[in-house]
């Protein structure tokens, strides 16, 4: 590959180090265990955690020389990831692996090299990973080309990474296992499969059309090769990303079909129940569906009751139902089009602030901060943007879960300005009005009036909505 791992330089301590792990591992690999070490570079936590799909499995304490170590029995061939701070990379583990790696997170991805038995492949993935993220990166202007002008883009791209897949087997003393090789082949054609299902809507947004333009009957074909129900596969972010826009471009066509009268967020989930067998996953669809529909202030009562009651009967989840009816009953008190009702926090210098008076004549954004982690770098990261795209707009944000501890060691660590960081105490009269541990978020504007009373932080819309709040 020409892509090089050593960005940059390791020491020779470092490799030493790397060598006799390696060593030792594979002195015991005859005892049937898995192994799973490595050095982090400038950690971001004590911890590194070894996880499949949502559950994770197993944490290693990171030492004083930065060093941490897993040792497996019985591990199941598969998709794994590993977790360090806010950011994950994938691990392709096989029983009796002896896999190894270094990174520095100042670098996260660009940074990582493995080594051991079993690091063959895993650098062979994460080159293919960030080969494909430079590609998207690239690639927004290809969507001004017609159709077979873009179908020859997507072609070439494709042929390019299985030329470059094969020359890794060439080197390979033996053949990939059947799920190497369909995970291998997931990275590379979805990516481009994905571009596909958003050439219509950013074709016509690319150059200015009234409408998507018509395609012809073969260019959605590769829909036939797609798996939508591999349940070693939807932990793949290109895999998920690819059936999300997929199910989404399916639920738009069939609301066109009627736009007066269909709605979108039914059309949406009716798509997934019809489309998705595997229950954890339909179910997490049928959520995503039903909490775009709180945020969509175009619906009128009777819609979004139609819209709750196809979720009600068709979720088999009872946490998920229980968070939307929570997350109903708290829409219904702070209502669009009505005042903000008065919200009383505590600062970082423990003064009480009433949130009404600090906003009083500006548009605002009320945000509260999630509990995942990764979620809370994502917020914090379209924080910055949004702030520097809309300086008129007063950017708030409310802690509801955190000791009063937490929360100031939170505040300081992330560099957040106190003047705009309140803590909401779980004893305040309207604390059940806003718990939870979602980004929600509260649109106001410059009358003191609600925009949109229940809408996501990291909804794609949410930029959408300040430029039309900034209309008034």
């Amino acid at each position: 590959m020409k892509k090089s791992y050593f960005s940059q330089p390791i020491s020779l301590l470092s490799l030493l180090f790397l060598l006799f792990t390696f060593s030792s591992c594979d002195n015991k690999e005859e005892k049937g265990y898995t192994y799973f070490a490595g050095k982090i570079k400038n950690p971001k936590d004590k911890f590194v955690y070894l996880t499949k799909g949502k559950k994770i499995l197993d944490s290693a304490k990171i030492n004083d020389h930065h060093k941490f170590s897993f040792k497996i029995d019985s591990l199941e061939l598969g998709l794994y990831t590993f977790k360090h701070g806010a950011e994950f990379q994938y691990l392709y583990l096989e029983p009796k692996d002896s896999l190894l790696l270094y990174l520095n997170t100042w670098d996260f991805d660009e940074s990582l090299i493995f080594s051991g038995k079993g690091s063959a492949k895993n650098n062979y993935l994460i080159n293919l990973y960030l080969e494909q993220e430079k590609v998207e990166k690239d690639f927004k202007h290809n969507y001004k080309l017609n159709e077979a002008e873009f179908s020859e883009v997507i072609d070439q791209g494709i042929k390019k990474e299985l030329e470059a897949y094969n020359h890794f087997l060439s080197n390979e003393e033996e053949a990939p296992s059947e799920f190497f090789d369909k995970l291998v082949k997931t990275g590379i054609y979805v990516p481009f499969f994905f571009y596909k299902e958003r050439y219509a809507y950013n074709h016509k947004k690319a150059l200015g059309l009234d409408k998507a333009p018509e395609l012809s009957d073969d260019f959605y074909d590769y829909r036939k090769l797609i798996e939508l129900n591999d349940e070693s596969l939807l932990d793949y972010s290109w895999n998920l990303a690819f059936i999300n826009n997929f199910l989404y471009n399916l639920a738009h066509d069939e609301k066109m079909k009627d736009p007066e009268n269909r709605i979108f967020e039914l059309e949406f989930m009716k798509v997934v129940d019809n489309r998705i067998h595997v229950e954890d996953f339909k179910n997490s669809l049928l959520a995503k569906g039903v909490w775009g529909s709180l945020s969509n202030k175009n619906l009128s009562k009777e819609e979004t009751d139609k819209v709750y009651a196809y979720f009600f009967e068709n979720c088999s989840d009872e946490a998920y139902k229980a968070e939307l009816k929570k997350s109903i009953a708290q829409k219904e008190k702070i209502a669009c089009g009505e005042d903000f009702p008065t919200l009383t926090a505590y600062g970082v210098d423990n003064s009480e602030v009433e949130i009404n008076k600090l906003i009083k004549d500006s548009n605002a954004v009320i945000y509260f901060w999630p509990t995942e982690l990764g979620r809370i770098e994502l917020l914090k990261e379209k924080l910055h943007y949004l702030e520097k795209h809309h300086p008129e707009v007063v950017f708030i944000g409310i802690e509801r879960n955190k000791t009063d501890e937490e929360w100031k060691k939170f505040v300081s660590s992330k560099k957040l300005p106190e003047g705009s960081q309140f803590k909401l105490a779980k004893d305040s009269e309207s604390y059940d009005w806003y718990e939870g541990d979602m980004a929600r978020t509260i649109i106001v504007n410059n009358e003191g009036k609600v925009e949109n009373g229940y809408v996501f932080f990291l909804d794609s819309n949410l930029n959408y909505y300040l430029k039309s709040i900034n209309k008034h």
